[in-house]
């Protein structure tokens, strides 16, 4: 599994089962393992409890006489050979026509650019699932912590899936589950080739999940809050609740709940407020969710240990960037080479490759919302914050105004802002309703009062998620794209990197870098090379031999 085969568990958190029972006077969480008897290859499952009355008795367990305690298990036993038979073993599967294999896919080139044989930490695990029955079909597929969903089997050909993700914690079955209530068959398939490390500490059952909390005594609110929960953005109450979860805490020698936060709990139960250290407290969701429990905030500028080489562009256009000579992966590996150059020249300190993604291109005729202003449709923009996810890149979001507002354009894109490894850019160029006048046609701008109002909005986002700081990016090689320099605030949180953006002579270039780069309010320098139009191209010895070495190097 994953967490054996990479990692411990995080010490001083908390243990967990989806149905353990913590016994008074002993340090021990005991496991009932109902549901896995017929997955040979998977070690230390996770029993998924579906009956909320059997809740109650597994916790009266510590309490029966040992021959009630027998006659349970006995019953359990019973029940679960009941579930295996009816499931059908790998046998029964043949049987019924269909064969599956999941199989987690890593990219060994990563690996290789990194100078590790082991994938780097990921979020998710990317899957390759292949499907074959002999009669078509309808199915079903739930995958670890990744939801569910409905496929057609034709019968003819293998059905093949390569865009299904999985979301693996520690302790888990990872398994798939596939099932066609046409066939009246279900199989719960191992993921194989898992060689990464869990990406999250406890999978919360649809149903209970006992846990005994070890770490510090910690909100409950805050251990909810964010992305505790996994990539799926909850609904939160004002109290911090999550719809469909409550969290239940018992005394010692009590059958019967004291205490209870979160939804649909009476207000005769209320009162919990806090994870406390040894507590045991049961976990009820009406869903599965992935949870990771909060670590304390890094406050460390990715910029402190490392140059960014990033690939500019967007998808599928090649006049505008290099980023669109390429798949996501295609452009990873290609970035991933011209960060190796740098990595051999600037000593101890790392480079890490980059996406610059443009997500609001300026139109040459007005759009419907009079912005002047074509989106990146959010789907597409996911599939380039999943492959950096993978490949623990960095991802800029680049915007080229219009006639919009900075601060409107930047808060659409807020669901991926708040990924500790995605940054914001402006590129004013484009920004031209000051001067009444179509993008393009003239040389853009926008003032300080913009820049500030971003800052202060990414700076929110940074408190409310606990990451690192934001690198918002400003393009500029006039001075009047960036108006009132000197009023452009320092806000905690936020970092400001003038990137020089224009093409020409190396002479040129290095002249406006030192302008606008390297003063005020750039706090960390940035240059843009042009493959077809600076003339010629820096090399990277030369890029590392300017006296003030920029942070961030951009090729288009």
């Amino acid at each position: 599994m994953a967490g054996e085969n990479a990692a411990e568990r995080p010490s001083g958190l908390a243990m967990a089962s989806g149905a353990s029972v913590g016994h008074a006077g002993t340090k021990e969480v005991r496991r009932f393992d109902f549901l896995s008897l017929r997955s040979s290859q998977m070690h230390k499952h996770i029993a998924n409890i579906r009956w909320k009355g059997l809740v109650a008795v597994l916790e009266g367990f510590s309490t029966m006489p040992a021959l009630l305690t027998k006659l349970g298990f006995a019953l359990a036993g019973v029940f679960a050979l009941l579930i295996w038979i009816a499931g059908g073993n790998s046998a029964a599967a043949a049987d019924a026509g269909c064969q599956v294999t999941a199989e987690a896919t890593y990219d060994s080139t990563v690996a290789a650019a990194r100078g590790t044989s082991v994938p780097n930490v990921r979020l998710s695990t990317p899957l390759s699932i292949e499907i074959t029955c002999d009669l078509p079909t309808e199915v079903d597929l739930r995958l670890p912590g990744g939801g569910s969903s409905g496929h057609v089997v034709d019968g003819e050909a293998p059905l093949r899936l390569t865009g299904e993700r999985a979301y693996l914690c520690y302790g888990q079955d990872s398994s798939v589950e596939v099932a066609s209530e046409s066939l009246g068959w279900s199989e719960s398939i191992p993921i194989s080739n898992i060689n990464g490390i869990p990406q999250c500490d406890v999978m919360l059952r649809d149903g209970a999940t006992w846990v005994e909390w070890t770490g510090p005594r910690l909100e409950l609110r805050e251990a909810f809050a964010g992305r505790a929960l996994g990539w799926v953005n909850w609904e939160r109450g004002p109290d911090g609740t999550v719809p469909g979860l409550s969290v239940w805490s018992f005394a010692e020698g009590h059958i019967l709940p004291t205490r209870a936060w979160g939804a649909g709990v009476a207000p005769l139960l209320g009162g919990l407020t806090h994870f406390s250290p040894g507590g045991k407290y049961l976990i009820v969701s009406d869903t599965e969710r992935a949870w990771t429990f909060p670590r304390p905030p890094t406050v460390q500028s990715v910029f402190e240990d490392a140059q960014i080489v990033s690939f500019y562009g967007f998808p599928g256009v090649p006049a505008m960037g290099v980023l669109g000579h390429g798949t996501p992966a295609e452009v990873a590996n290609e970035v991933a080479r011209w960060a190796a150059r740098y990595d051999q020249l600037n000593g101890p300190r790392e480079v890490i490759p980059a996406f610059h993604l443009i997500t609001g291109v300026a139109q040459a005729y007005p759009t419907l919302d009079g912005t002047w202003l074509g989106r990146l449709d959010h789907e597409r923009i996911a599939e380039y914050v999943e492959a950096a996810r993978e490949r623990d890149m960095i991802l800029f979001l680049d915007v080229q105004i219009g006639w919009s507002d900075p601060l409107t354009e930047v808060k659409l894109l807020e669901e991926f802002l708040r990924e500790p490894f995605v940054h914001m850019a402006l590129d004013p160029e484009f920004a031209t309703e000051h001067l009444g006048v179509r993008p393009g046609l003239a040389i853009g701008g926008i003032s300080a009062q913009h820049v500030n109002e971003v800052q202060h909005y990414l700076a929110t986002l940074v408190e409310e998620e606990g990451i690192p700081p934001k690198i918002l990016m400003v393009h500029q090689f006039a001075a009047r794209m960036l108006r009132d320099r000197d009023m452009v605030e320092d806000v905690e949180g936020v970092e400001v990197s003038i990137d020089m953006d224009g093409f020409g002579t190396a002479a040129l270039k290095l002249r406006h870098y030192d302008w606008y780069a390297l003063t005020a309010p750039s706090e960390r320098p940035a240059l843009k090379l042009f493959f077809d139009q600076d003339t010629p191209v820096m090399t990277p010895e030369q890029v590392q031999a300017i006296e003030q070495v920029p942070d961030l190097i951009m090729y288009q």
